[in-house]
């Protein structure tokens, strides 16, 4: 499985990540993360160095994680500190330790660095239109498609009134003007404009430019796996895709509001979450049917106009994979050999930056 590099992606909601390890797969690897006795979040492929076993079964002690085999200690940082069959004041082998991959906390999500050893990391990508001000109410589902079928069907503007004819796409608005797309190396900017067929051509790009100026895009999505709905000025939706594997994408579904006080928001967003899994649940259907399951090899598609945020999102896409990275064994997401420390990740971004999670659904498979 090849993945774009050098990137910031979300693989967990930072709710999820507690004291206990909590072992899953991501990014084609089994990996554990837990918390330490400040709240600083580390990640590590599962397996002990010593005989293999897996460490999601273990315990924390203190600020070290226990493999629950032999009771080997890993402090922070990936280093074994304790052999128990050695005793306290035993020698501990060299190369005993586990890899520390780099983490940030921000937005409510654990982001794992997939990518080379830097001395600075780059802020997480993330939309400013939700720095401050927004609650939000969460689910997540987990789909048997390839990743980019998933953030493909969520920039397909086409489809709404043949997948969704009973929700969103009620109304038989099956003419897509444009839709008017904007581009750079890391996101992707598109205004929807959906109707009635006029019995004419779509604008140009041109026109359409025009008269989008001055207004938000309807979709935004930012690479790696984040993708924005603008619904309103007070309401949007957010969805990250993170890779399982080349066959399992999980997605995060957000609804973002400023609803208050808290007692009509949590019933708003319990009703958004069976909304959202409804209309995914539409989606799904046909997402699972599509070949080749990556789109990076389908060849044999033949896109139209209406599908300009897709190509374009093949187009970066290509071009990120060019210095991507393979993944899928152990030791793979970072520079082999190297062990890097959680970067501030601490529990209390979410606080600093503005945004508040609320009555969140638990996460549950469609």
């Amino acid at each position: 499985m090849k993945l774009p590099n050098d990137l910031w992606y979300p693989v967990l909601e930072s709710r999820e990540v507690r004291r206990r390890p909590l072992g899953v797969e991501r990014l084609g690897q089994q990996l554990v993360f837990w918390r330490d006795s400040a709240g600083f979040v580390h990640g590590h492929p599962d397996r002990c160095p010593h005989l293999g076993a897996s460490l999601r079964g273990g315990k924390v002690d203190g600020d070290s994680l226990v493999c629950p085999f032999h009771g080997f200690e890993f402090n922070q940082e990936g280093y074994c500190v304790h052999i128990p069959a050695h005793g306290r004041s035993g020698k501990i082998p060299g190369g005993m330790a586990i890899q520390t991959f780099p983490l940030k906390e921000a937005h409510g999500f654990i982001w794992l660095w997939l990518g080379s050893q830097r001395n600075v990391y780059p802020e997480v990508p993330f939309f400013p239109v939700l720095e401050s001000g927004w609650q939000y109410g969460s689910i997540s589902a987990e789909w048997p498609v390839h990743y980019t079928r998933a953030i493909e069907n969520q920039l397909d503007v086409a489809h709404l009134p043949f997948v969704h004819r009973s929700t969103i796409g009620a109304g038989g608005r099956t003419f897509v003007d444009g839709p008017y797309v904007e581009t750079d190396d890391r996101s992707i900017r598109v205004w929807v404009s959906n109707c009635h067929d006029p019995g004419r051509l779509s604008h140009s790009q041109q026109d359409l430019k025009e008269a989008s100026s001055g207004k938000d895009p309807g979709l935004h999505f930012i690479f790696p796996g984040i993708w924005l709905l603008n619904i309103s000025q007070r309401l949007k939706n957010l969805v990250a895709f993170v890779p399982i594997n080349e066959r399992r994408t999980l997605y995060y579904v957000r609804t973002y509001h400023q609803i208050h006080p808290r007692w009509l928001a949590r019933p708003f967003e319990w009703m958004m979450g069976l909304s959202n899994r409804f209309i995914l649940g539409q989606d799904r259907r046909v997402v699972v049917s599509q070949r080749p399951m990556d789109s990076g090899e389908a060849d044999h598609d033949r896109l139209i106009g209406a599908d300009r945020a897709i190509s374009q999102f093949r187009r970066i896409h290509q071009d990120l994979l060019a210095t991507g990275v393979d993944v899928g064994d152990a030791g793979q997401l970072t520079e082999k050999g190297t062990s890097h420390r959680a970067i501030d990740p601490r529990s209390d971004l979410d606080k600093e930056e503005g945004v508040r999670p609320l009555s969140m659904l638990p996460p549950k498979s469609l």
